[in-house]
């Protein structure tokens, strides 16, 4: 798979706005992907890379409520790979992630703060599309899944924690949905820029 970086500034340039705060919530309080030990966040396993192919670029819009901040993900994932990228308006690489289903590497810009971790957004993204098989592999014990054509439902013992509604079902990938956080009181707006299969 080429360079996420490069392959995202060799396509049309997409516009993009990425709000310091924003990433600083949502690597924070996904329900999915962090536990709290001692009072701290700490990161689940990340599900493992999923095939086809593909390079994603993603409008992300979180709405709380005093607030909303919009940011775009680029992704480049395939059975053995992720990788994810953010970027400035103006190209400025603000962070990237590669995970081999063994290792994850994050490279970060010293623009962004210590608190922002960007394998904790990916797992809204996995929680949206990843199988279901293997989401439900790396919940602890005491959460399930429910899935359907039209959505997601996350819960913690018989709590509804998150739930994700598909705007434009899709069966490759959903490119309208929504994500609510009950727990941590968020929506997230999900908008597929651009959705291209690449080669093998």
């Amino acid at each position: 798979m080429t360079g996420l970086i490069d392959a995202a500034t060799g396509r049309p340039p997409v516009f993009m706005a990425v709000f310091f705060m924003m990433l600083a919530l949502l690597t924070g309080c996904s329900a999915l992907q962090h536990k709290e030990i001692a009072g701290e966040p700490v990161a689940l396993p990340i599900a493992p890379p999923t095939g086809p192919a593909r390079h994603v670029v993603q409008q992300l819009t979180a709405t709380w409520t005093d607030r909303q901040e919009t940011l775009v993900c680029v992704l480049e994932l395939d059975g053995r790979h992720i990788a994810m990228a953010g970027l400035t308006n103006e190209g400025l690489s603000l962070f990237n992630l590669s995970y081999d289903g063994h290792t994850l590497t994050a490279d970060k810009s010293p623009l962004l703060p210590d608190a922002v971790a960007p394998e904790f957004m990916i797992a809204d993204l996995q929680l949206v599309y990843w199988p279901v098989a293997g989401l439900e592999k790396i919940l602890p014990a005491g959460w399930r899944l429910e899935a359907g054509p039209n959505g997601r439902i996350l819960y913690h013992q018989d709590d509804k924690k998150v739930e994700v509604r598909y705007l434009s079902p899709d069966a490759a990938w959903p490119r309208n949905v929504e994500l609510t956080n009950h727990q941590y009181h968020y929506r997230l707006n999900i908008k597929t820029l651009s959705y291209d299969v690449l080669p093998e």
